[in-house]
């Protein structure tokens, strides 16, 4: 039905929201957990460079200005959020990294674990290619200008320009490598690119699994309370709502459907006929089920909707719309369609009363509607 696939097309699209909510929350905590860290290293908690730190604070502030219009401004549904989203997280990453390099190699991993909830598998590959770029980038910036990984040797919080001063004047006990670019591109990004790797690898599996698990759930679950030939509730999810659901409701209609002359029908046309019967009452049904108003079919012709929380005119709406469908549709073929309809209201715990008094009106709509005919 067209409705069905216009909801699965807002499914996706709603996904595609949550998962750039989800890295906006992820990117908030980055923050927060630095910030943390930057107020501990002024208190002297971490032996790391107060002036340094403060300096990639307020770099990720800055990078901060386009989230934060992303987040205001900028439709979160748009295909190229995720990206920009992901690419400023690993930019962050590697300014995070490059003043705080010792205590922060595993923050790279932090873009993949954001990256690997969107549906697109090249999501999580893009952002791997551009954190091995941001964390390269960072470890030579590093090296040059924020925390020498040689700290964590010495336990000092001293910059480069401190060790070469101190080898200098022959009062460092080591030599530094002449050519340190190389040494860093070769013995230090490429092995965390090589982990990275397995880490992107690993975490794709997961999703990957973790998605056909999902998948053959939901199948499960569609098949398990969905009438197959309507697309509507069928009578096991009915009963489940009416037993554990409805009860905790506060007001609720019922609205009985059935369809007239269906045997007449099947005797004269086949039963073939009677069901596009069935399943154009269905269709016309099915249309208007929401959240609030959802459709079971409990017999072989027979539906009801449930409203919960009916607001005022709406049960007429509703019997008025499905009539003036039928009739419709009704003109467009040969074989005539009609329903017989019922319905009733009340509170949420007398819902099987309500169901039984719809059901009643119904047939007793059905039976004058025959006895007009005779």
């Amino acid at each position: 039905m067209e409705n069905y696939q216009e909801q699965y097309n807002q499914e996706l699209h709603q996904q595609e929201i949550n998962s750039n909510l989800s890295t906006l929350k992820g990117y908030f905590w980055i923050v927060v957990t630095m910030l943390v860290l930057w107020l501990l290293t002024l208190t002297r908690i971490f032996i790391v460079d107060a002036g340094i730190f403060t300096m990639a604070v307020g770099l990720s502030m800055v990078m901060g200005i386009p989230v934060l219009y992303i987040y205001k401004k900028v439709d979160l549904s748009k295909h190229w959020v995720k990206y920009v989203l992901l690419t400023l997280i690993c930019v962050i990453s590697a300014i995070f990294a490059a003043f705080l390099s010792f205590h922060a190699v595993l923050i790279y991993v932090l873009p993949l674990l954001l990256a690997v909830q969107y549906r697109e598998k090249q999501t999580l590959w893009i952002t791997y290619a551009v954190n091995d770029v941001t964390m390269t980038i960072s470890m030579v910036a590093g090296f040059y200008h924020g925390i020498c990984d040689l700290n964590l040797l010495l336990g000092s919080n001293h910059t480069r320009d401190w060790y070469l001063e101190q080898w200098a004047a022959g009062t460092l006990q080591f030599g530094i490598e002449p050519d340190p670019v190389f040494v860093i591109l070769f013995y230090g990004a490429l092995p965390r690119a090589v982990i990275l790797l397995m880490f992107t690898a690993i975490l794709r599996y997961i999703s990957i699994s973790s998605h056909e698990d999902a998948q053959r759930i939901a199948d499960l679950t569609y098949r398990k309370e969905t009438d197959l030939g309507t697309h509507v509730y069928n009578k096991n999810k009915y009963e489940e709502m009416i037993e554990t659901y409805y009860p905790e409701v506060r007001r609720l209609a019922a609205i009985f459907w059935d369809v007239n002359n269906l045997k007449y029908v099947n005797d004269k046309y086949g039963h073939a006929a009677g069901d596009v019967l069935i399943q154009t009452l269905s269709s016309v049904l099915y249309e208007l089920s929401t959240d609030r108003r959802k459709v079971y079919r409990v017999g072989g012709d027979e539906f009801v909707m449930i409203i919960e929380n009916p607001v005022e005119t709406e049960i007429e709406s509703m019997i008025a719309t499905v009539k003036a469908d039928l009739m419709e549709k009704d003109g467009q073929g040969d074989i005539p369609i009609s329903s017989a309809v019922g319905w009733a209201e009340g509170y949420g715990v007398d819902i099987c009363k309500i169901v039984n008094e719809a059901d009643t009106k119904m047939y007793e709509n059905k039976k004058r509607g025959k006895e007009g005919r005779e």
